[in-house]
């Protein structure tokens, strides 16, 4: 993936939400309205693997976690392609909690 900022999309049968994440030589940093996020993206050919922790930055009324926690670990797959890519994934905190996101690429 190319180095940037990138909008994130994400889901879980939990909830839904969205933010941004600045990817920068194979490091993820970003967050949203509750949550930041720090981690790693690799990469070969079109397969991405990456894994992200999130934490609580702001504890906001009507506001929480799509996993359920304040503090998660996950493990992702995905597929590049162009501008964007698409992740699939669990957190350790909340096995049987499937996630999904997709980023976008908002400038270099």
């Amino acid at each position: 993936m190319e180095n940037g900022l990138y909008k994130v999309e994400f889901q879980t049968q939990l909830g839904s939400g969205a933010g941004v994440v600045f990817l920068q030589n194979g490091k993820i940093r970003g967050g949203d309205s509750a949550m930041f996020y720090v981690g790693s993206v690799s990469e070969q050919g079109d397969d991405l693997t990456a894994e992200v922790e999130g934490n609580l930055h702001t504890n906001m009324p009507g506001t929480r976690s799509v996993f359920g926690f304040d503090k998660t670990h996950i493990k992702l797959k995905g597929k590049g392609a162009g501008r964007s890519a698409t992740f699939t994934g669990t957190s350790k905190e909340a096995p049987n909690v499937s996630f999904q996101a997709k980023l976008t690429k908002l400038s270099d």
